[in-house]
């Protein structure tokens, strides 16, 4: 094994073991702060079809190789392997991998995989070997990725979906604003929409105890100081929080219980994915590693 060909291959599994991690930690994320990401369809979706014909620069030099020259063959054996990792490159342009673009990767490599071999034959029927031994070379990396990327990616012991029931606790505390602060203690809406829960029985209670029409003469909801138009304004945010916040704000934000369940299910749905990418890696280590 020459120098070149063990440089390129520690590369590749590199890469492997890099994207292998990246997946895990988007498996494993902490959903307190990391974003509930969902980019499929988005402008950097790779998986996004480009043009009427081609999906990326990788799909086109797989559907436009054909044999040519022994030079030429092997350019686009150098090209196909290029735009593959270019591919990967995209896909964790942002630091943050989405396994629908996984899933999407490993469904092309074998494209590249045969492509490749047709290549080496007839590199090999134009005399030329020292192509198509640079070609199994290529190949070879195309294996080695997927190996690394299967060791680095553990899937043991994913995050558990179920739904706790202490959290039917907080979908009735969530039409007081209580919800947020189990969730988010630190943040400022937390606390203000907690106070403003703690508040609105605090309000109402008295509304009771002095009745109605008492209430009205209060000198402060009456006056027409900027004092009196505070307190009149507390009055109606605090009376109608239940529905504005519990049942608009609350769910359309997702804030409180309403995320949980947001990251439960899309957890859920990470876990089914990162299951049928481990299936599908599997499935090309035995096509490429025989027992």
């Amino acid at each position: 094994m020459g120098l070149g060909k063990t440089f390129t291959n520690s590369i590749v599994r590199e890469i492997g073991r890099n994207l292998g991690k990246g997946v895990s930690n988007e498996v494993f994320g902490d959903w307190h702060s990391t974003p509930i990401r969902v980019v499929k369809g988005g402008a950097n979706d790779i998986t996004k079809k480009r043009g009427r014909v081609y999906q990326n620069n990788f799909d086109m030099s797989i559907k436009k190789f054909e044999i040519k020259g022994a030079q030429a063959t092997f350019n686009q054996v150098l090209n196909i392997h290029s735009e593959f990792f270019t591919l990967i490159e995209e896909a964790n342009a942002d630091g943050t991998i989405d396994l629908n673009e996984m899933t999407y990767l490993l469904t092309e490599l074998p494209n590249g995989v045969k492509t490749l071999e047709r290549a080496k034959s007839a590199l090999i029927d134009l005399n030329k070997q020292d192509f198509a031994d640079k070609t199994e070379e290529k190949i070879e990396s195309f294996k080695e990725f997927l190996k690394s990327l299967d060791e680095a990616l553990v899937i043991d012991n994913l995050p558990s979906t179920k739904f706790n029931p202490i959290a039917l606790l907080f979908f009735f505390l969530s039409f007081i604003g209580l919800d947020r602060i189990y969730f988010y203690p630190k943040k400022f809406w937390s606390i203000f929409y907690a106070l403003l829960g703690l508040a609105w029985p605090v309000i109402i209670s008295v509304a009771a105890i002095y009745g109605i029409e008492k209430f009205d003469d209060f000198e402060l909801l009456n006056s027409t100081e900027s004092t009196g138009y505070i307190m009149r304004f507390i009055l109606i945010l605090s009376v109608t929080m239940p529905f504005w916040y519990g049942l608009i704000l609350n769910p359309y934000k997702g804030g409180g219980y309403w995320r949980y369940r947001k990251v439960k299910k899309h957890q859920k749905n990470l876990n089914k994915l990162a299951r049928s990418l481990k299936e599908l890696m599997k499935a090309r280590l035995a096509q490429y590693y025989p027992s």
